[in-house]
């Protein structure tokens, strides 16, 4: 499988006063969780699946390009648990499998600029601050970067595949959010986005 470079840079220009950069660690508590789904899809009809129990790092280079072992199999394993709930059989891939299911991951740095420009303030005079001094408000920036992270889950059609092997998507998970420093919290929080994802799709069933 070819693999996917994605770079994703943010760059905000903020015009504010003078305030501590934001920790990213307490945004990383919940992903914003996002489904879509092929309406004229009959969930119903289908009672087989397949997932790998490999998950795509998309970015990753070489054999980074594959997520595996523990943190894959508990991502992979929510989509097993999810689906087993809902009636439908996890089969291998040569036995014919009615849906397929590909999940992925990305993890992106983002780097955020804040430009604070300088003016002139003819009322005051003196040195306030270390930027400030006889009226005038010096120009300064700063900048820090934070980690956010995708989960993303695909089901494919595999039961009506076109003459040329092309697959049809019939529904969709997404999770964004930051992330934090602890790996297991990181994955956890892609646990509950999945689990999120199953819970908006109630129509995911076999009967």
């Amino acid at each position: 499988m070819k693999n996917v470079v994605t770079f994703i840079i943010v760059l905000f220009v903020v015009i504010s006063g003078c305030r501590k950069s934001v920790d990213f660690d307490d945004l990383s508590y919940n992903f914003f969780v996002s489904t879509n789904l092929d309406k004229a899809a009959n969930f119903a009809s289908y009672k087989t699946y397949y997932i790998s129990d490999t998950v795509i790092n998309i970015g990753g280079i070489g054999k980074d390009s594959l997520l595996t072992g523990p943190n894959a199999l508990q991502l992979v394993k929510v989509v097993k648990d999810n689906l087993t709930a809902r009636g439908y059989t996890w089969v291998a891939r040569d036995k014919s499998p009615q849906l397929g299911l590909i999940m992925s991951v990305i993890k992106d740095i983002n780097v955020v600029v804040s430009y604070y420009p300088g003016w002139w303030d003819p009322y005051y005079g003196g040195c306030y601050w270390y930027y400030y001094c006889y009226g005038y408000y010096y120009p300064w920036s700063s900048v820090y970067t934070y980690t956010t992270g995708t989960v993303i889950l695909n089901m494919y059609d595999l039961q009506h595949a076109t003459a040329d092997h092309q697959f049809k998507g019939i529904w969709n998970v997404t999770g964004l959010g930051a992330l934090g420093s602890s790996t297991s919290t990181n994955i956890q929080l892609g646990v509950d986005a999945l689990n999120q994802g199953f819970e908006q799709s109630p129509y995911i069933k076999t009967n």
